[in-house]
């Protein structure tokens, strides 16, 4: 794990210098465009391709000890380059219409699209398998390559031609192209020999359909939950007012979700193995041991967010985004609860009932269109982050009353209430350095005030932690 927590370290650090790069070239206004093609980059994603790529990563051992892997990706790349074709073609229709609009050109909104789609899948596909495979050394380096590389060509485009959010994002997307490349290499020398050709039945459709549709709708629903109010808030409130909420909204997801996929691409590809075999009894531990290790240290990153959010923003935003520090409290509530319902959500992917992700996923979709129509008009960008807030809450509890009956899932309290108490303890410190040093400093305060709420925190989760680093010592001694 230490591999990985170093990797992602890193990775956390180049992800601060993106958003600050970002958010000094590139004006609010800009930044909303760029918010907005992620977001229409992401419903096809997780729509179309998302679950495909679930089931390939819950058949990737079984595959590969068969030989098989290689035949069965290629149909997912022809699958791919057909859904990049749908989606460029109803993107081009509703910009038509006028139901989306990225304030761009209709090419550049179809290539931004269609490209993103196109390179990222296949980063995301071949990188990501190499950790499946237990190939956790260049899974990092290649994942620390095209961050980097996507960061330096990004700047040098913007800088290079105008601070426009089309440049930025081709930048972005010459680095996924050029690792993603590197990537694909390394993936498919490492696979186990090929097996005979082997053309998918009717029965191994069927399965991947059965697994993949109640996903697809569920992401997709979720799609609408956490990303559908950047539209909402570019019709109702404008491009400025969007880029300073997902600005601050943005600072919690990104450090919940860079901290969450520490654990995740460490602790996934053993999850995965340790439910292959459909044992209930070795599923329910293989989730306890998962959940147990991911809840309490994330919400100790709840609380780290929570104490230093005016001077994350300062330090991690432009000088244009002051304002975006209010947002950051939302964020934190509802990606919390995002990834409480996902650890839960996991119970049905470790069963094959995938349908029981539908009821929470539909409930947060309709809560948050409903409660964002409702409060925007009246609270402005604050009320977009209450309905977030409530929308994701309720679906958590949806998705925990809908999974819990599936096998024990006994959880240690005794851990989270651990963390409850160091969440209050990083708050109290975070105040008594802002009384002793000042609320207004320059960035050699601040990153003062950061060092040492680092360092408190850094210690408290290594507390959470040691139970989790002691045992695979052990394990790797016998």
């Amino acid at each position: 794990m230490l591999l990985i927590a170093l990797g992602r370290i890193v990775q956390f650090l180049l992800l601060f210098v993106t958003i600050k790069v970002s958010t000094t070239l590139l004006p609010p206004a800009e930044m909303a465009k760029v918010f907005l093609v992620s977001s229409i980059v992401a419903f096809y994603a997780l729509l179309l391709l998302n679950p495909v790529g679930m089931f390939m990563n819950r058949r990737l051992h079984a595959w590969n000890a068969t030989g098989r892997v290689q035949h069965y990706y290629n149909y997912f790349w022809l699958y791919l380059l057909a859904v990049c074709g749908v989606s460029v073609a109803s993107l081009w229709v509703f910009v038509e219409v006028g139901w989306i609009s990225i304030h761009s050109t209709m090419a550049w909104t179809l290539l931004l699209v269609g490209g993103s789609l196109l390179f990222t899948t296949v980063n995301q596909v071949v990188i990501p398998g190499l950790n499946l495979l237990g190939y956790r050394g260049w899974f990092v380096v290649l994942t620390l390559a095209t961050a980097a590389a996507s960061l330096v060509v990004a700047i040098i485009f913007v800088i290079g031609f105008a601070p426009k959010a089309e440049n930025w994002i081709i930048g972005l997307l010459v680095g996924q192209l050029i690792f993603a490349a590197v990537g694909w290499k390394v993936f498919f020398a490492k696979l186990n020999a090929h097996d005979a050709l082997q053309k998918p039945t009717k029965q191994h459709v069927n399965a991947l359909i059965g697994f993949a549709w109640p996903i697809s709708i569920a992401v997709g629903l979720g799609w609408v939950q956490t990303q559908g109010y950047r539209f909402m808030m570019e019709s109702g409130l404008g491009l400025h007012a969007l880029g300073l909420f997902a600005a601050g909204y943005g600072i919690s997801a990104g450090i919940i979700s860079a901290f969450e996929s520490v654990f995740t691409t460490y602790l996934q590809p053993i999850f995965y193995k340790n439910i292959s075999n459909d044992n209930v009894l070795e599923q329910s531990k293989a989730w306890r041991e998962y959940a147990g290790a991911i809840f309490p240290s994330l919400m100790l990153v709840g609380f780290v967010i929570l104490s230093t959010a005016s001077e994350l923003t300062r330090a991690m935003l432009g000088s244009e985004y002051g304002l975006s520090s209010q947002f950051i409290v939302w964020g934190v509530i509802a990606e919390l609860a995002r990834v409480a319902s996902g650890i839960y959500g996991m119970i049905a992917h470790a069963r094959m009932k995938t349908r029981l992700l539908l009821g929470p996923s539909l409930l947060g979709a309709s809560l948050s269109i409903a409660l964002i129509w409702w409060l925007m008009p009246k609270y402005g960008s604050n009320g977009v982050g209450i309905a977030l807030m409530l929308s994701s809450m309720a679906a958590f509890i949806v998705t925990y009353t809908s999974t819990r009956n599936e096998f024990a899932v006994n959880f240690p309290l005794r851990m989270l209430i651990m963390s409850l108490c160091m969440g209050v303890g990083l708050i109290f410190f975070a105040e008594i350095l802002r009384w002793a040093m000042g609320k207004n400093g320059g960035l050699v305060v601040i990153a003062v005030q950061l060092f040492v709420i680092g360092i408190i925190f850094i210690t408290f989760q290594y507390i959470l932690l040691r139970p989790l680093l002691h045992g695979n010592r052990k394990n790797e001694r016998s």
